[in-house]
């Protein structure tokens, strides 16, 4: 190999140590490597910055203009307009209805709504509508939520690889083979394989899945387990109370077993002083948690209050317990408690963080917070009601059957559903036809959803994720620099002084199953993004249509079932189930092999070698 072709070699590999080791973030590590690729000179100049101009443009038009990002970002838009109009709850709705009472037909419903939906809108978007739904099934039924969380999940990224947009994946894929100049797969091509696998999961999971997955315990069960006697007082402190001047830690509150201070409000401002530092004054509205005894009455609890801490006019009501999860774009993740001052901040107590399988009810609040954590929360209806409404937490607990589907979440508008549900079937529609280029059906319809009042303006930017973004475009400027210098038609050719016998059905297969096992390691986008390029110098050194191969790729990059970090829909189930690693990896690696088995089987049959 020439020193260039080795340099990039050595970068693609050293990419993927960094992806695996997950020191820094993957869009960081992606947009390293691309910076490298622009500044180190080989022959007097960078990879991708070559001395002629109409060579970096097209160079550089390859990674930045790649039609596959545009497309990716303008499908979060309208994904998150679904979302926002409520029409993937009304969605959700519909499993609450014909779930059954358990078992095969519950794990069957959920599959037959999972799949089709997430075949057209984003598979994280579907898993966080559907949890709260699983988990008020599971307690209104006493189910157990480890039975369906998984598979829930597991569905999801299925119903991904039926369709074009199924997941982002398939676009960036989709975006290289048009860079190409191959014909780009339209919207139903992939149908055919993504129907097969997504029969043989619903098949394996209906039959199967419950033997092989665990019964683990949730916060869920502590809701029903904490002592109902528990209540919340909110009160103003007196001229004469024995608070006023002096700290916590010094008043006879902080003596107080049974007492315990959430908020401070001053002139009807919440103090964000920290409360062991705080001095009290007197008209401070304080609000007080309460552990009473079973034979206590309220009055008896406003009275004592009144007399032992100087408060007036003192109002008691019960703590509301509450389960909350981290969400995908929340902005409490690496951060803890103690960072965010949460009690005082919120007025809401966090009594247990559940993750890795584990509820953790002491020394929690240094913790830095990570998406799919779930909390179990404490403080009063208008303070959790302020809290949810914020979009740091996806709320597990408020699900209730209903006769018609209302969306639950503030800032909803239903008014607007059928301006999303048009742009949804404008997508599928004109999606299919091989007529107008598919990012301009994609920036239709997020023009329709924006202009159409679906979304506001800060809602349109916070829907796109960004990370995924930035991380596509360092991994699509390796795939570019490894063609560029030959690297990939030189991997390719020591694979085919191996390979370059077999049949070449079988070389599909060994494509997808190293696919399957990146997949497990790196993010989906990723392996996309690296073996795209390789599979289609692999088709023409075989002389042969190269669509197999970029299927095998396309597939693998979404199988990827053994290991919960590989999926952000695996870490939003994995605290809500309560499940630990090895509950992924027993039946996950079982779900690699039958996906793989069955891949290697329909794809050359539907795209014959």
């Amino acid at each position: 190999m020439p020193p260039d072709q080795i340099f990039v070699c050595i970068l693609v590999l050293l990419t993927v140590a960094m992806f695996v080791w997950e020191k820094f973030a993957p869009d960081v590590v992606s947009m390293g490597a691309l910076f490298l690729l622009l500044v180190v000179p080989f022959n007097g100049h960078p990879i991708l910055s070559p001395s002629d101009k109409a060579t970096q443009t097209a160079i550089l038009g390859n990674i930045f203009g790649n039609n596959a990002i545009l497309t990716v970002a303008f499908m979060f838009i309208v994904g998150a307009a679904v979302e926002r109009t409520g029409l993937a709850e009304a969605f959700g709705h519909w499993f609450e209805r014909i779930a059954g009472s358990g078992g095969r037909r519950t794990v069957l419903m959920l599959g037959l709504l999972a799949i089709p939906i997430s075949a057209f809108l984003n598979n994280t978007t579907v898993v966080v509508v559907f949890i709260p739904m699983v988990l008020g099934l599971c307690r209104r039924k006493q189910l157990i939520p480890s039975h369906y969380l998984i598979p829930l999940s597991y569905f999801a990224i299925a119903g991904g690889m039926c369709t074009i947009i199924g997941t982002s994946t398939n676009l960036v894929v989709n975006g290289i083979v048009k860079q190409k100049g191959l014909h780009a797969f339209q919207m139903f091509d992939i149908a055919p394989l993504g129907i097969t696998l997504s029969l043989g999961i619903l098949v394996f999971m209906v039959l199967f899945g419950r033997r092989m997955l665990p019964e683990r315990p949730s916060l869920a069960v502590l809701i029903d387990s904490e002592s109902s006697h528990e209540f919340l007082i909110a009160a103003i402190i007196g001229q004469d109370s024995q608070l006023v001047n002096a700290t916590l830690g010094k008043s006879p509150l902080g003596a107080m077993k049974r007492l315990r201070l959430i908020e401070v409000r001053r002139s009807g401002n919440r103090v964000e002083t920290p409360l062991n530092e705080l001095q009290f004054e007197a008209g401070d509205r304080v609000i007080l948690k309460c552990h009473c005894s079973s034979d206590q009455s309220k009055a008896e609890i406003e009275a004592k209050v009144k007399a032992d801490l100087g408060l007036t006019y003192v109002h008691t009501e019960p703590a509301v317990l509450m389960e909350g999860m981290i969400g995908p774009h929340s902005t409490l993740v690496g951060k803890s408690l103690v960072d965010i001052n949460f009690r005082q901040h919120f007025g809401v107590l966090i009594v247990a963080l559940h993750r890795e399988g584990e509820n953790q009810r002491d020394k929690f609040e240094r913790i830095k917070l990570e998406v799919g954590d779930t909390l179990l929360l404490e403080g009063s209806k208008e303070r959790m009601t302020e809290l949810f409404a914020s979009g740091d937490f996806i709320n597990l607990s408020e699900v209730k059957p209903k006769t018609k589907p209302q969306p639950s979440m503030p800032g909803y508008r239903a008014s607007r559903s059928w301006v999303a549900l048009t742009a949804l079937a404008a997508v599928v529609v004109l999606g299919s036809i091989d007529f107008i280029p598919f990012e301009w059906v994609a920036l239709g319809a997020a023009l329709l959803v924006t202009l159409g009042g679906c979304l506001k303006r800060d809602e349109i930017y916070a829907a796109v994720d960004w990370p995924i973004i930035i991380m596509i475009l360092g991994t699509l400027g390796l795939g570019v620099a490894m063609d560029k210098t030959g690297a990939a038609k030189t991997i390719v050719h020591y694979l085919m002084e191996v390979v370059g016998t077999w049949d070449k059905s079988l070389i599909v297969s060994a494509v997808l199953l190293l696919s399957i096992v990146l997949t497990e390691l790196l993010s989906n986008n990723a392996v996309a993004a690296l073996l795209t390029p390789l599979a289609i110098q692999l088709g023409a050194d075989l002389g042969c249509d190269p669509r197999p191969f970029i299927v095998a790729v396309m597939a693998g990059a979404s199988i990827g079932f053994a290991i919960p970090a590989g999926y952000q829909t695996h870490m939003l189930v994995y605290s809500a189930g309560g499940y630990k690693f090895s509950d992924f990896f027993r039946i996950g690696l079982v779900m690699d092999l039958i996906c793989w088995v069955l891949g290697s089987i329909a794809i050359p049959l539907i795209w014959p070698v």
